[in-house]
């Protein structure tokens, strides 16, 4: 699945998670699944980053690529960098839909501040791991 063009309709319907856990190793396991087969799960597990932000040359205030050389970019690369950082957010807030649209209100309110969806399925791991009776 090109998750480019992924919408809200497309993503798989995962059971709730269980307010006890009680379901934590399947809910797992579909969630693998689910998200890995939107060519996201990259995004969950910390392997994608947010591309470095444009340096600034200090003397004309001039956007500088990021990187030792720090070369002065032109408008090309200036929007092609604008566009890596967009596909960065809007990929993994379609991981992040996914896992919100899975989870109590109550593990929401836990891991919503969380900056990421690698943060967030980290946390969720850590309130569920050791709590399913499978």
């Amino acid at each position: 699945m090109d998750a480019s063009n992924s919408s809200s309709s497309s993503l798989y319907n995962i059971p709730h998670l269980a307010e006890d856990g009680g379901n934590w190793i399947t809910y797992k396991e579909r969630v693998f699944t689910a998200i890995g087969a939107c060519n996201l799960w990259r995004y969950v597990d910390g392997r994608a980053t947010l591309p470095a932000p444009l340096a600034l040359d200090p003397s004309s205030n001039a956007p500088l690529m990021p990187g030792p050389t720090k070369t002065p970019t032109t408008v090309a690369e200036i929007a092609a960098h604008e566009d890596l950082i967009d596909e960065f957010y809007y990929k993994d807030s379609l991981a992040k839909q996914q896992l919100f649209s899975t989870i109590s209100d109550h593990v929401l309110l836990q891991v919503q501040k969380l900056d990421n969806s690698s943060m967030i399925w980290k946390e969720i791991c850590r309130i569920h791991e050791g709590k399913s009776d499978l």
